[in-house]
């Protein structure tokens, strides 16, 4: 009994302290906004290089008007990630007078021509806009779609698979790549050296696993910018002409 009742009195001293927590914080809260502690607010943005600041502050303009406190982060961070090039927005308040935003920008991996039209596209296939700003801030590799493909726009998916397998598992050939064609049965890449990598449409990445193994066999004696081209295309081999090298 004696046990029942020390239970029963914390439970209640529990009770209590709460209730006066909760009370002393709606207190303070009102008390806060009574004198307009939170209305007005510094923001502070990081993490975007590309995006303009201004053009992120003219995204929040709705919120502007209202305190720290009774800001919905959610939404704001809905808002800034439907912009261009902002992948997502971390937001958190610093009281009592910061908002911070850590911001998460885009990262194009290619740039795809589709019918004469010039695209950004990210490494979750998202497609960017891509007008002289963004082409000349993203150096990244071009992707020229033949014309005699009729379903360009269904062939995406398979390009941000490509292109993760080769950040991750190839990044040297990556870096040097400088631009791919993709026709109707081949795919040519093209290296920043002029070296061409022709390989089918069909099994792409067993022959970039394929090249990737050849350039370990013959390195240091060799590399691949040391070919004029390299044809993957005959199953079990790897046809190679070499640069004309003057002496």
């Amino acid at each position: 009994m004696h046990k029942k009742q020390k239970i029963i009195a914390r439970t209640f001293k529990t009770i209590i302290l709460t209730g006066i927590l909760i009370f002393l914080g709606i207190m303070v809260k009102g008390y806060s906004i009574h004198i307009g502690l939170f209305e007005n607010f510094e923001v502070q943005i990081k993490g975007n290089q590309f995006v303009n600041t201004s053009r992120i502050m003219e995204q929040l303009t709705p919120y502007m008007t209202q305190s720290l406190l009774s800001l919905n982060l959610d939404d704001m961070q809905d808002d800034l990630s439907s912009l261009d090039f902002i992948e997502t927005a971390q937001i958190s308040r610093l009281l009592p007078n910061i908002l911070m935003i850590q911001i998460v920008e885009s990262q194009p991996i290619v740039l795809i021509t589709i019918k004469n039209e010039n695209f950004l596209m990210d490494k979750n296939g998202i497609l960017l806009p891509a007008d002289a700003s963004s082409i000349s801030f993203f150096p990244v590799p071009i992707i020229t779609i033949a014309n005699e493909i009729e379903n360009a726009d269904g062939i995406t998916g398979y390009i941000v698979g490509v292109f993760q397998f080769l950040l991750n598992d190839y990044p040297l050939f990556y870096d040097n790549l400088s631009e791919v064609i993709i026709g109707e049965e081949k795919w040519t890449f093209y290296s920043d050296s002029k070296t061409r990598v022709i390989t089918k449409s069909e099994n792409l990445f067993n022959q970039l696993n394929i090249l990737k193994n050849f350039e370990k066999t013959v390195y240091p004696n060799r590399r691949l910018d040391d070919y004029s081209y390299i044809d993957l295309r005959i199953e079990d081999q790897i046809v190679v002409k070499e640069k004309y090298r003057k002496g």
